[in-house]
């Protein structure tokens, strides 16, 4: 009933379709690894979805993964206890314990190289002027893409005049948000800049938390100076730094939750980040449609996390370094006649993480680790899109993977260790577009995720593996894209995904109820179907509609150990669903403007029941479904804009995830979602 309201929320501007006059604007998309030529996403095979700076804007979002949460195949999470730092992955990868989407900033990778970690709070969205996201097993893009790719891409000065613009505001639980940006030309000839700065402060809506730990204060920095030399040359160099203090609420036993669900059972958990990056990028045309795309970057990044559980504390330092070059050259041109995309590519990056892990068992007993990992990453590709026919296109590419990493245990240098990976990984589709405004495809990709130092080497007797094969999927794909109307665009995409040597914590000896590790699952398996509707039939009203479904299921049988150290194995049987995937997610928005400058949007998303970690047999309740109804109103007068955000608007009491826990407790610990909160704001752009 709730997925049905979601749709009849969506139909409220049907009247008004009999009425269009506005035309929704061409989407173009770049399918290499870094943004060179531009071609129009009906004739890439797969999916892709772009999300502009003016969706984002709508959907009054306020981070990165507020954005993604209304696509399509979208899987989310929050499981630390705070806005800053869900988990996103996509078609059925749960981020656990390794996610297997890659986020790309400005052509630079900024998943974390010791766990694949994404850091969405280090990424400014009052900075960003385009997401792409790239759904199912991305080849081109490299290692740890099964789940697929988001690229993000910046703001950029523009070159008419100088222009500057301010946001303040505030809300709920102490919100606080202030940002100023400046971009503009330089009086250098051909260069440009763009400088961005964000302030935000929160004090969490977990009440109950130490006030000296809670909420989150983050500071960032964007600058970046440009270079245009006529329709040939694109060059800039940015700066990105990101200081950050974000309190870790946690979960909460369910039996506490449905008591206060501001409630903390450890308070003081606490992530810091000091991120210092340079990434340089060049766009050069050359003559005979040849072309040339460079990126490099340089990433410092330490990262402290302090965990306090009910008898420890523990703090782990991170610092890594990481630096890297990625050269693709491109031929845009023609061959016997037909239309042709060539491109080829190498990329070479040097990661060093060192980490200091120093923890307490109370009452004195103490533990400490030092470990050093050097790991050398390449990779070489090639992809090629060629015009059969004015109705057809055929693209094929390849990639190969190495990858090499050398860990040093200081304390027990028995535990130390060399790995070297490598895969070559096909992709191919067909684009048929049987006329102008409808286009169906076929593609196939295959992807490879290698294991973590952690996974391989760093936890000891009981979790280490150094025998651990990389995760290799393979992505088959089918859909169609339609424009029905100028102001309608349709989409559907059936995907089938095959996941060989899962990497998971199992019991490796099913008669042995005391042992368990890092092992490799045979088979696992997604499969679903992601629709979208996309409307604007008139000025005034503009909405879309994204469904997903998805299935994720273990295609064998196997042990994983009891919740508590004592219990049976528990076997899990061919069929039984991987946690945390949802089976059906929905987002939905209409934004109105039924008076010059003023905007009033309405959006939902809907969840499905979904098992909890840990309960890879399917045997407990799931976490129940939900659905979250949030609102927007802005009003533009010349360069002023205000605007109110209401989100949660009737009060849903839900969770986004849940754990099965042993020990003392022996039930489901969840993370609260917050309750209605409200946020408002006044912004000026000059």
């Amino acid at each position: 009933m709730k997925a049905r309201g979601l749709v009849l929320l969506f139909l409220l501007g049907a009247p008004a379709l009999s009425h269009a006059q506005d035309t929704l604007p061409p989407v173009v998309v770049t399918s290499t690894r870094l943004r060179d030529v531009e071609q129009p996403a009906s004739q890439v095979p797969g999916k892709v979805i772009v999300v502009t700076a003016e969706e984002i804007k709508n959907l009054g979002a306020r981070n990165i993964q507020e954005v993604l949460e209304y696509q399509t195949g979208i899987v989310a999470h929050d499981a630390v206890g705070n806005e800053f730092q869900k988990t996103i992955d996509l078609r059925g990868f749960n981020g656990q314990p390794v996610t297997a989407t890659s986020v790309f900033v400005d052509g630079v990778r900024i998943n974390e190289p010791d766990f694949n970690t994404i850091n969405f709070d280090s990424i400014p969205i009052d900075d960003v002027e385009r997401i792409e996201i790239l759904p199912g097993t991305a080849t081109v893009f490299g290692r740890n893409a099964l789940g697929g790719v988001i690229n993000i891409t910046t703001k950029r000065g523009r070159r008419d005049r100088p222009h500057f613009g301010f946001d303040i505001g505030g809300g709920s639980f102490g919100r606080q948000k202030y940002s100023f940006s400046t971009d503009g030309p330089l009086p250098l000839a051909n260069f440009d800049y763009y400088f961005g700065a964000t302030r935000e402060l929160t004090n969490g809506f977990r009440e109950e938390f130490n006030s000296r730990h809670a909420g989150a204060g983050i500071t960032r920095l964007l600058a970046k100076l440009g270079y245009r030399l006529g329709e040939n040359t694109d060059a800039s160099l940015a700066y990105t730094r990101v200081l950050d203090s974000i309190s870790q609420a946690g979960s909460l036993p369910a039996s506490r939750l449905r008591v206060d669900r501001n409630d903390n059972l450890t308070p003081g958990d606490q992530s810091k980040t000091n991120l210092h990056q340079i990434a340089a990028n060049l766009n050069q045309k050359l003559p005979m449609g040849f072309s040339l795309a460079l990126n490099s970057f340089y990433r410092r990044n330490d990262i402290e996390i302090f965990n306090r559980g009910l008898s420890s504390e523990s703090t782990l330092a991170t610092a890594t370094r990481s630096g890297g070059v990625t050269a693709q050259a491109s031929h845009d041109g023609v061959i016997l006649g037909k239309k042709n995309l060539l491109t080829l590519g190498v990329e070479y990056s040097r990661n060093n993480f060192d980490s200091a892990n120093d923890g307490l068992f109370l009452p004195n007993f103490t533990f400490q680790n030092r470990r050093r990992t050097k790991e050398n990453v390449a990779g070489v590709f090639i992809t090629d899109s060629f015009h059969l026919f004015d109705s057809l296109v055929a693209s094929a590419g390849l990639r190969y993977d190495w990858d090499k990493l050398n860990f040093t245990d200081e304390i027990d240098p028995t535990l130390s260790g060399v790995k070297t990976y490598s895969r070559v990984s096909p992709k191919g589709g067909l684009v048929y577009t049987p006329m102008k405004n409808l286009s169906m495809s076929f593609s196939y990709s295959e992807g490879v995720r290698m294991p973590t130092v952690d996974e391989l080497f760093a936890q000891g007797l009981f979790g280490s593996n150094p025998d651990l094969k990389a995760m290799k999927s393979r992505n088959y794909e089918i859909g169609a894209q339609a424009r029905l109307q100028s102001w309608l665009d349709a989409s559907v995409a059936l995907f089938y995904t095959p996941v060989r040597d899962e990497i998971m914590f199992i019991a490796p000896d099913p008669l042995d109820p005391f042992t368990g590790r890092n092992e490799n699952i045979k088979r696992t398996l997604r499969r679903g179907m992601e629709i979208s509707l996309k409307v604007r039939p008139d000025s005034w009203i503009d909405g879309f509609l994204n469904y997903t479904i998805t299935k994720a299921t273990f295609e064998n049988k196997f042990f994983v150990p009891g919740l508590n150290f004592f219990d049976p194995l528990r076997l899990v049987q061919k069929g039984d669903e991987l946690p945390a995937v949802p089976r059906h997610r929905v987002g939905v928005g209409i934004n109105l403007r039924p008076v010059d400058g003023l905007t009033v949007s309405l959006l939902g998303q809907y969840v499905s029941s979904q098992f909890q970690f840990r309960d890879e047999p399917n045997q407990s309740k799931q976490l129940a479904n939900y659905f979250v109804l949030n609102s927007r109103v802005a009003y533009q007068w010349r360069q002023w804009t205000a605007h109110v955000t209401v989100n949660n608007l009737t009060n849903q009491k839900y969770s986004t995830s849940g754990i099965l826990v042993g020990g003392t407790f022996n039930e489901s610990f969840r993370v609260p979602a917050p309750g209605t909160n409200v946020f408002a704001g006044l912004s000026y752009r000059y």
